[in-house]
């Protein structure tokens, strides 16, 4: 079962397809800036209804993806205010690179760090880091894991009982099996357990202009995901 997750946030939607695939996980981590003729990836989102945009991108990608979920970053800043907090009002993440945040201007060093609410916000907004990487889709899995956390269990009975809270948290198409196999696949086995790629994979795409950088092309031909002949 292939299950595209979306972390909503209009032009700067992040995009998780999840491979559940018997005794083997995958994730491929798809850019908002991925340039798609004279589109991003994020534009295709906004600007489309989410049954449109599926289409849209399983012809570009050449995939056959069908169940998706898809997860506002502003229920998931809640899941964080409500169960992510910690008793002095703040959220302990492990940041693994410095880098500075485009919202709010601020540097964020590497290492533990404790945020609040506001400042999780900036952590987790799409953006190319001054690094030149993507380094904002390790930023969020700390916000999407909370979520799934909450929603999604690994067993029928708990995702039985909170089948209300999937679907006033989230858009989604998986019935309750899907969400049982997704909350196996993903959960029980650990985060250890995913093989992860990212589109454009590094050293495959150029950047222009400084910091806060845009993507000016992309080598199809090295990525483990190639953009459909016609629309490169």
């Amino acid at each position: 079962m292939k299950v595209l997750f979306i972390f909503g946030d209009g032009r700067a939607s992040t995009f998780y397809l999840y491979d559940l695939a018997a005794g083997k996980s995958g994730l491929v981590r798809f850019a908002p800036d991925t340039v798609i003729r004279e589109s991003t990836l994020g534009q295709l989102y906004a600007g489309h209804s989410l049954e449109k945009f599926l289409a849209y991108f399983n012809g570009a990608f050449e995939l056959r993806v069908e169940k998706y979920l898809v997860m506002e970053k502003s229920e998931g800043l809640a899941a964080v205010r409500e169960a992510g907090l910690d008793a002095a009002g703040f959220f302990q993440v492990e940041n693994p690179t410095a880098f500075t945040a485009l919202k709010n201007s601020k540097q964020y060093q590497s290492g533990r760090l404790a945020l609040t609410l506001a400042e999780v916000d900036a952590y987790i907004s799409w953006q190319i880091d001054d690094d030149g990487r993507f380094g904002a889709f390790t930023r969020q899995e700390d916000v999407i894991r909370l979520m799934k956390k909450k929603l999604l269990k690994p067993r029928l009975s708990t995702i039985t009982k909170n089948i209300g809270n999937v679907n006033s948290h989230t858009k989604t198409n998986l019935g309750l099996k899907d969400m049982l196999k997704l909350g196996q696949g993903y959960l029980a086995k650990g985060e250890a357990h995913l093989s992860r790629l990212t589109i454009p994979a590094p050293g495959t795409y150029s950047l222009q202009g400084s910091f806060p950088y845009q993507i000016a092309a992309i080598d199809w031909q090295d990525n483990p995901i190639r953009l459909h002949p016609d629309l490169r």
